[in-house]
């Protein structure tokens, strides 16, 4: 997976409150740990609330070029961390890629189990 995500891409997080009320939002791809566990940074905005709520969450993310190539994700959140080495890792990757403004929001290191992985396309 870490080759997969290291390719130019746009990616969508997914989530519910515990009402059911639906969530996407733009998110950069993950730092993957291993094929079970990656890691996403989270703001403190409408995606994190929902899974304080409710920690099921589908990510999805495409690829740039042609052929419509990608693939999608179910995840369960593990773990949040407010502080410590992952949460700068990320706040640092944002500012690597000039989204300075967005590293200063970063509030949470999100880890997710991966549930499933699915294509793109079809099931």
């Amino acid at each position: 997976m870490k080759e997969f995500f290291s390719q130019k891409g746009t990616g969508i997080m997914g989530t519910a409150d515990r009402k059911g009320r639906v969530n996407l939002a733009i998110y950069s791809p993950p730092i993957v740990l291993d094929n079970q566990i990656v890691v996403f940074g989270a703001t403190k905005r409408k995606t994190y609330e929902n899974l304080k709520e409710n920690p099921h969450a589908m990510f999805m993310y495409i690829l740039d070029k042609p052929g419509w190539e990608g693939v999608r994700l179910e995840l369960k959140l593990v773990k949040v961390e407010d502080e410590g080495e992952m949460l700068e890792r990320i706040k640092e990757n944002f500012t690597k890629i000039g989204y300075n403004s967005l590293a200063k929001e970063i509030a949470f290191a999100l880890y997710f189990e991966v549930v499933n992985r699915f294509p793109l396309k079809g099931r």
